[in-house]
């Protein structure tokens, strides 16, 4: 039988005859491949499994609400990655500083409208908390 490059680790493969088609090797990574991109396409494609899956990680994630606490614990390098990178996103996410504008400065009028405040701690990290506000306005002085 004809040899194959494997879609995964690029390596040549003998396939299954009982497995038409057959782009990937038996090797575990590139099973584990396989099935991601299947995963990844059958998310994109269809609803109904979307809404199943995004349901069982709801249902995983409430059983195991101090699963993040303790792999940060038990992967110190980890967690301060994800530190250093949570800072580098914040610095690139910060904005206008709503407050009052310097004399001769235009003013910074904010529109009516629905926004999502997130709280900031004093390092510049935003936690997961996130409100949907609603602004609206009152009077708006034009010049």
């Amino acid at each position: 039988m004809a040899k194959k490059l494997c879609a995964a680790c690029g390596k040549d493969f003998t396939p299954r005859p009982q497995a038409r088609n057959q782009s990937y090797c038996s090797a575990p990574e590139c099973q584990l491949e396989r099935h991601r991109r299947w995963q990844k396409a059958k998310r994109q494609n269809d609803l109904k499994y979307r809404e199943i899956d995004a349901e069982y990680r709801r249902a995983w994630a409430g059983a195991h609400v101090d699963y993040w606490e303790k792999y940060r614990e038990e992967n110190p390098d980890y967690a301060e990655r994800n530190r250093q990178l949570q800072r580098q996103r914040n610095a690139k996410t910060r904005k206008v500083k709503v407050g009052r504008s310097l004399p001769g400065e235009p003013e910074f009028l904010l529109p009516s409208g629905r926004y999502q405040l997130i709280r900031i701690d004093s390092e510049g990290i935003a936690n997961g908390n996130v409100w949907i506000v609603e602004i609206s306005a009152i009077a708006c002085a034009t010049g």
